[in-house]
């Protein structure tokens, strides 16, 4: 089987043929650390599907071939590799003592089923690598997009959240009733609105998802929460109800999971307090007894309410893989 065209360009041969051996010798992980630091560069972008895609799948077979057990052996780091402004640099390995060697046979050609399971194997780890990264942007888009409804919010509304910030905290701090009564009595004063409703539940829901958030909050917000419920139902504020509708599976939820079984029993005991006064929809119900079901599908309605925002990230990270199952086909055929 024929090796794929190299490049002309002599430097960036030597990129390619220098990260193979690395790789090989260093295991997959250094790919994907290659792949992170060298985003940006587009010497690099053979590993993401460019040209010369092939040749460096070729060779990294070829060096997987050469060296069967490199990776239990030297390994080098980053720093040898990526240094000032250039890409590569020769790399000798460190000196040992002068051995007369026993004469070794040569090396096997690697056999073309070899250097295609090599290629599908490259493939499903530069799959796995794009996935995370697809993940990680989506993620970081819906929350851009939450936060510029929160802004929208504001400026419709000209609600005072530090106020409400300044009542909440002695309910973190001593969850009296007293404490309790200030934060309720604030919210429905300021429920005038969807849009205000809204913003107040929404808060809560930062306040208490927020990484980091220990559980005597969380606890203490969600005892608000139960009592802004029973009035809601008693007073019938419903939109006010609808608003806490709409964020108590996070804040259930990710309250639930995040601690011990102990703790988990007193956040229990108020779900069945609101299961048994009809506070939520059946559907709501069961999500908050499956909080990590419950939490998975707040998270997949969230792609679909924001999908203006997470489609573009989707669609350019399926032709990404395209691109590269293509170029994998293109390799086993040629």
């Amino acid at each position: 089987m024929d090796i794929p065209n190299s490049p002309e360009d002599q430097e960036l041969k030597n990129v390619i043929d220098k990260l193979a051996q690395f790789v090989a010798r260093n295991g997959p992980e250094f790919e994907k650390m290659t792949m992170e630091k060298q985003k940006d560069n587009p010497k690099f972008s053979f590993l993401f599907g460019g040209d010369y895609f092939s040749y460096y799948k070729c060779k990294l077979a070829i060096e997987h071939q050469q060296h069967p057990s490199a990776h239990d052996g030297e390994e080098y780091t980053s720093e040898e590799m990526y240094q000032g402004s250039k890409d590569v640099v020769d790399i000798l390995p460190p000196p040992m003592a002068m051995i007369a060697p026993l004469p070794n046979p040569p090396p096997a050609a690697p056999s073309m089923e070899d250097l295609i399971q090599q290629s599908q194997w490259n493939l499903q780890q530069q799959e796995q690598h794009m996935h995370t990264l697809r993940q990680e942007q989506v993620t970081a888009a819906i929350a851009l997009a939450m936060e510029q409804q929160t802004q929208k919010l504001l400026l419709e509304t000209q609600l005072d959240v530090t106020e409400f910030d300044n009542l909440l905290q002695p309910i973190i701090d001593t969850c009296t009733k007293d404490a309790i009564s200030g934060g309720k009595n604030w919210m429905f004063n300021n429920a005038k609105t969807p849009q205000h409703c809204e913003l107040m539940t929404s808060h809560l829901r930062n306040r208490i998802t927020a990484d980091g958030a220990h559980f005597e909050l969380c606890l203490h917000l969600i005892y608000l929460t139960n009592d802004v419920l029973h009035h809601c139902q008693r007073k019938q504020q419903k939109d006010l109800l609808a608003a806490l509708q709409k964020v108590v599976v996070p804040i259930y939820c990710t309250s639930f999971l995040a601690v011990e079984e102990d703790k988990q029993q007193k956040i229990t005991r108020l779900l069945q307090l609101w299961e048994k006064n009809g506070y939520f929809n059946d559907e709501t119900i069961q999500m908050l007894q499956n909080p990590t079901l419950g939490l998975g599908q707040y998270q997949a309605s969230l792609i679909t309410e924001y999908a203006a925002v997470v489609q573009p990230i989707q669609l350019a990270f399926q032709q990404q893989i395209q691109a590269l199952k293509a170029q994998h086909e293109e390799f086993v055929s040629s």
